[in-house]
Order: C-alpha cells, then sequence, then structure tokens
C-alpha cells in the first residue's frame, strides 16, 4: 500500500551547513497495518509523516502510494491525493479557530461529494465517538487541549481515509481520553482497511501495534 525506499530529507541552514533529517528511509506499510513509530524529539518523525502526506518535498527517494508516485506529483495533484486519501493529526492541532468545532470536522468533507444530511450524521456519530458533542457550537479557541486534540482526531477520520497519519495523538490526553482516541482511530483502521502510522512516546501502548518502528540517525529500524 505504501512503500517508501531510499528516502532521504536534508535542510540547510543560514551558514549553508546542511542537516540530515533522514538518510535512506526504507518502509513497505501494507494495507490495514497498525505501526507505531518511535524515536528521540528531533529524530525525523513529524518530518517523515510530512514527507509522506505531500505535505514536505523529498531531497531524494521515492515515495509510492497504491502504485502512485507520490514524490512525482505537483501541487494540485498532492491536495487531490490528501483530500481523498490521508486523514493527518498534527502535534499542535491547526484547527481553525474562526469555526466552531462542528464546522472544524466537517470542513474536509465539504471538498467531496458527501450530500449534506450524510455529513451531518457523519459529524455527529464522530461528535459522539469523542465525547464532544456537547461542544459542537464552540469554537476550537475554547477548548482545551485535550478537546482540540480529540476534535483534530475526529476532522482526520472524516472522510475514512485509506491512510492515517496522527502526530502524537494522545500526548495531550489523559489516560482515558488517550484510550479513547487510540481505540477509535485502531477501530477505523480496521473497519476500512486503512493504515495507521501513530508517532507516539507512549511505551504503554506499543503493544497495541501490528509493528513498531524506530527512527534513529536518520534510518528507521
Amino acid at each position: 500500500m505504501l512503500e517508501i525506499k531510499d528516502l532521504c530529507k536534508s535542510y540547510r541552514e543560514h551558514n549553508s551547513k546542511q542537516i540530515d533529517v533522514l538518510s535512506n528511509v526504507n518502509l513497505n506499510i501494507p494495507g490495514g497495518a497498525i505501526v507505531a513509530l518511535k524515536g528521540i524529539s528531533g529524530s525525523g518523525k513529524s518530518t517523515l509523516l510530512n514527507l509522506i502526506s505531500g505535505l514536505d518535498v523529498v531531497s531524494s527517494g521515492q515515495i509510492t502510494f497504491f502504485n502512485e508516485s507520490v514524490t512525482s506529483m505537483n501541487i494540485n495533484q498532492l491536495s487531490r491525493f490528501r483530500k481523498l486519501n490521508i486523514g493527518m493529526i498534527f502535534q499542535f492541532f491547526n484547527l481553525i479557530n474562526d469555526l466552531t468545532v462542528y464546522e472544524n470536522i466537517l470542513l474536509p468533507l465539504l471538498l467531496t461529494k458527501v450530500n449534506k444530511k450524510d455529513a451531518h450524521n457523519r459529524v455527529m456519530e464522530l461528535l459522539d465517538n469523542i465525547g464532544l458533542a456537547h461542544r459542537k457550537d464552540f469554537k476550537t479557541n475554547l477548548l482545551s487541549g485535550g478537546e482540540s486534540q480529540r476534535v483534530a482526531t475526529a476532522r482526520a477520520l472524516i472522510i475514512n481515509p485509506r491512510l492515517i497519519l496522527a502526530d502524537e495523538p494522545t500526548g495531550n490526553l489523559d489516560k482515558d481520553n488517550a484510550n479513547l482516541i487510540l481505540d477509535l482511530l485502531i477501530d477505523t483502521s480496521r473497519k476500512n482497511n486503512s493504515s495507521l502510522i501513530i508517532v507516539t512516546h507512549n511505551d504503554n501502548i506499543i503493544n497495541r501495534f501490528d509493528k513498531v518502528y524506530t527512527l534513529k540517525d536518520g534510518t528507521v529500524n
């Protein structure tokens, strides 16, 4: 489903010194796989998710999704690719504070051909699942960090994506809500046969995954 081959990512600092973040990363993620990605802070975990989704540009190497080259797509193709296939949960939420909780979750569906009734029902189902139906009309700047994380999770799942990329989705949650979100992510992945890649530092949830990869010194083991 997802194949990463010889992937490298480098940056140049202001003094033109090259920083190698990822070096020759190779991964094969089958459809329906539940995968964890571990590594110390700054090891490139978030960078790898951004490259997979096409939000960042590779320095070299290939990313292929269902035999389609993500690294060869132009900006418009990448936008369509994400809209139809990727549910991404950002570490810092990236919610739109001018919109309500309901509107933030609904937004990805507005870019598809789902009718209004089905879209509404899907949003309300997810709001119930994350325990925030009573907050649906609140602007997201009024939410706690944990509530914002739950809204970001629901927004990522609303299109039933084929690939879910989650950057520390339980990092701002207490134990009960962390389990709620993890259950929702895994259950959705199993139900839709979608793949799930979660960046995590939480060793207590590692046994929930089919495979655990460690990112160290720019490579994945």
